[in-house]
């Protein structure tokens, strides 16, 4: 007879004599059917808890059967007296299977914290980690479980182990405002460091919470100068939420303006680009360089003129932005807004004084003024006349006297 066999028998004969029979065939205890499954868990499953706790009895019986965890199967079952059973056995309480969670994460997320004394007693580590890197306390920290906090804190569990993202027990319950939590573990001598600190108030402020936000500002005086894994940072992240109060609470505490967003555009950009003539002043004031530029060269005002923001063109140039400043091709706020056919752009930059014979160039290596883009993009005729359109206005409008 093999496991297979046995099992097959177990559901064929009659319970009374189910366990006269695992005695008489105990060396195959240990086996596996086809599908992988044990004595000790086809009984489990059927819900014969009584009858598995006399096979861990049996003496050939193994607890630790590689590749089978007994202990945290029991508890995930909740059969809580198989998994004193298993323990007093010899089952190892800090084995852990691949993408399964620790048999003492098992017991305290069932509240079996009886059985969890029995574990420790057995030589359970309190700060066993999963592969995420989670501890039962940050587990039980963020998820809001009060009674296995208390229960982990009062077995001496480290608060101050990080998992595989940085999260520490007292971040995770602050980002998650488990506020109770957050008491406990402060009571035991828990801080923010300023690295864990910064990541919760990025996620905070990711995920909506402002209320967490200002208290780690506040109370933890966190930096506020922080940026994410793409180098973007807080205040950029306000700023393309358009989250305007956000903003001025950052400006306020002199926050770092002259920052980028993860395609490299200066921040001042960004505002020129949605149009926020109000912030751009108030970012000037503020500290931010109105020349800061990406590195191909593109300025706010190159930015604001590819979005057809005339009225924030002219109030850049009003506050000392360079109407005439070329990005790496040579590229000019007016050749870019000839380029486009953004005819009012173009007189409104032409009536700011801008350059008309700078040249561009071209993918191929030709230099163009901008009425030679502008003439280029115009659509022509059978006989290369050009069409009316803006394009051919713009043309028009900026010919030289000999043209």
């Amino acid at each position: 007879m093999n496991a297979e066999e046995l099992i097959d028998q177990l559901e064929k004969i009659n319970p009374s004599s189910t366990s006269d029979f695992l005695n008489e065939n105990q060396e195959f205890i240990n086996g596996t059917n086809d599908e992988g499954l044990s004595v000790l868990e086809y009984l489990l499953k059927k819900g014969l808890s009584n009858l598995a706790c006399e096979v861990i009895q049996l003496e050939t019986f193994d607890p630790n059967l590689p590749g089978h965890n007994y202990l945290q199967t029991s508890l995930a079952l909740g059969y809580a007296n198989v998994a004193v059973h298993l323990l007093k056995k010899g089952a190892n309480p800090n084995y852990c299977l691949e993408g399964r969670s620790s048999a003492l994460l098992t017991c305290l997320e069932n509240e079996f914290f009886n059985v969890a004394e029995v574990m420790i007693k057995h030589g359970a580590e309190v700060d066993i980690r999963n592969d995420s890197g989670w501890t039962p306390l940050i587990w039980a920290s963020i998820k809001g479980r009060t009674k296995a906090v208390k229960f982990l804190l009062n077995h001496s569990a480290n608060i101050n182990i990080c998992n595989s993202d940085g999260w520490n027990a007292l971040t995770g319950a602050f980002f998650k405002r488990r506020t109770e939590i957050v008491a406990l573990l402060q009571e035991k001598g828990a801080v923010f460091g300023s690295k864990y600190a910064e990541a919760a108030l990025l996620s905070a402020f990711d995920n909506g919470y402002l209320d967490v936000v200002k208290n780690l500002v506040y109370e933890h005086e966190t930096s506020i100068n922080i940026a994410d894994e793409k180098n973007v940072s807080l205040v950029c992240k306000a700023v393309q939420k358009g989250d305007w109060p956000f903003v001025s609470f950052l400006l306020e505490r002199g926050v770092d303006v002259n920052v980028f967003d993860a395609d490299g555009l200066p921040l001042i950009a960004i505002l020129a680009r949605n149009g926020q003539d109000q912030f751009i002043s108030n970012f000037l004031d503020h500290g931010a360089d109105i020349h800061l530029s990406s590195s191909t060269g593109t300025t706010a005002i190159h930015v604001a003129v590819k979005y057809n923001q005339i009225s924030t063109v002219a109030k850049l140039v009003e506050l000392g932005a360079n109407v005439n400043g070329q990005n790496d091709n040579g590229f000019t706020p007016l050749i870019d807004a000839a380029y486009a056919g953004y005819l009012d752009l173009v007189k409104r930059l032409v009536s700011l004084g801008a350059n008309i014979e700078l040249k561009a160039k071209s993918s191929k290596g030709e230099y163009y003024t901008a009425k030679q883009w502008a003439l280029l993009l115009c659509p022509k005729d059978r006989n290369k006349k050009a069409l009316d359109c803006a394009h051919k206005e713009i043309a028009e409008l900026l010919a030289l006297p000999n043209d």
